[in-house]
């Protein structure tokens, strides 16, 4: 999401910089924006945790995401990135912004439940999500090939689902309509290492990070219920988490120069993520004024993943 771990912090790998290295001197600065696009497959699962509420067993199941009670975000399509390096002899530094479009994880539907007068129709919504991230990060090539680097990134999920009970006439203490609306963010430092292949007009990079992060997971259900006396009562349900993650990331890139300051980078990386809840978290639904519901979940994880495969392109000053 709240994603890219090491994006492209090292210089979209250190073929460019390699090439240019007789050009560093200290005092001269070599600056490198790029712009990419590319393909992103992401997804975001709860595990197991159990449900405590006053006057009733304990429940042990994942988190619900939406109305159709899924416990996994899953979605893929385009994502978008710019970014920049500034470099001075050995040393360099590294932002980038990336983006997927707000893509529909499931789509919505209609259920007739015809079992009792009047007849009740259900429409639920799309599951719209979207993930973005951003890094910044310092780093030093040890050696023309090989590069250490240390930053600070963040990313947040967010996605929601509308909901919509039609009848006729309408019924008391039924939900009328409602919305969904939920977001996973996560931030912290992270460190890494890559390593050039110098190979004819390019270079071949692998690269590895590791990152520990904070992490809050904030969920809200919006909606008004038709009371007996003919106003709408609203009845909200709201549960924030909180807990910290430890996150990888390891990817592969080829970089080759076109002409003397234009060049090309294509890659992929995989980014692994595993959330942990720390301690027990309270969850509350009130209708009107009053608490319908109310109980603590403990302990309970999520896991997360990014794959991406990008083509970059980028100058150099």
């Amino acid at each position: 999401m709240k994603t890219g771990l090491v994006g492209s912090m090292i210089v979209l790998g250190a073929a460019s910089l390699t090439a240019s290295a007789e050009e560093f001197s200290w005092g001269n600065v070599v600056v490198q924006p790029r712009a990419y696009v590319g393909y992103a497959d992401y997804s975001l699962e709860s595990g197991d945790m159990t449900y405590v509420r006053q006057n009733a067993p304990p429940q042990t199941r994942p988190l619900q995401f939406d109305a159709y009670n899924n416990s996994k975000i899953d979605f893929n399509g385009p994502i978008f990135g710019l970014g920049a390096t500034v470099a001075v002899d050995r040393f360099f530094g590294d932002v980038y912004y990336q983006s997927t479009l707000n893509e529909t994880a499931y789509s919505g539907s209609e259920r007739l439940d015809g079992s009792r007068p009047p007849p009740v129709i259900f429409n639920l919504g799309d599951v719209n999500a979207q993930h973005s991230d951003w890094a910044l990060s310092l780093g030093y090539r040890m050696t023309d090939q090989w590069s250490v680097f240390a930053g600070y990134k963040s990313g947040k999920t967010d996605w929601d689902q509308s909901m919509r009970v039609n009848v006729v006439p309408p019924i008391s203490m039924l939900i009328q309509d409602g919305k969904f609306a939920v977001n996973f963010d996560q931030d912290g430092p992270f460190v890494g290492t890559s390593y050039s292949f110098l190979m004819g007009p390019g270079a071949l990079t692998v690269k590895a990070a590791y990152a520990y992060l904070d992490g809050s997971y904030k969920s809200s259900f919006d909606s008004r219920v038709l009371g007996a006396g003919g106003n709408y009562i609203p009845l909200v349900q709201q549960f924030d988490w909180d807990g910290t993650s430890n996150a990888f990331s390891f990817g592969v890139s080829w970089t080759q120069s076109v002409t003397n300051n234009l060049g090309y980078s294509v890659g992929a990386n995989y980014h692994h993520y595993q959330f942990d809840a720390s301690g027990s978290k309270q969850f509350t639904t009130t209708f009107g004024n009053q608490i319908a519901d109310q109980g603590i979940l403990e302990g309970g994880n999520l896991t997360e993943d990014l794959f991406t495969l990008t083509a970059s392109l980028l100058y150099t000053f």
